[in-house]
């Protein structure tokens, strides 16, 4: 029987690197404009990324593609965070709160988040 190795450093490092590449790539003046204001914070990277998103949602200020990259991100964070505690704690206090707060963004999270990612939104709803 093969044991799962536990989580190290190095690979909560990699894990976020990949997601942190997939921001930069599909949201690149966002991303320029955290890094620049906060430096190597991935927690407020993604705080700041979870409020973009609500607010985009809730105002109508962006396109159907957008969105749906911007799930797309947060499913790549659920399957990211199930073998990683530290990126699961980034997603709920960070993305899925501002989510949570912004009645339209979480009906639309409702129906575009992966199970595992609506099950994170509703144990904050709890």
């Amino acid at each position: 029987m093969k044991q799962r190795k536990a989580s190290t450093d190095s690979d909560t490092g990699l894990r976020l690197q990949r997601l942190n590449d997939y921001l930069e790539k599909n949201f690149p003046d966002f991303f320029a404009e955290v890094r620049f204001q906060a430096g190597d914070d991935d927690y407020f990277l993604y705080a700041r990324f979870g409020q973009y998103l609500a607010r985009v949602i809730e105002h109508n200020r962006a396109g159907r593609p957008l969105i749906n990259r911007g799930f797309t991100l947060l499913n790549k964070m659920a399957r990211a965070s199930a073998r990683d505690p530290r990126i699961r704690e980034i997603m709920v206090s960070g993305p899925l709160e501002y989510l949570l707060d912004a009645p339209k963004a979480r009906a639309l999270a409702r129906k575009r988040l992966s199970a595992q990612a609506q099950g994170y939104l509703e144990s904050l709803c709890e």
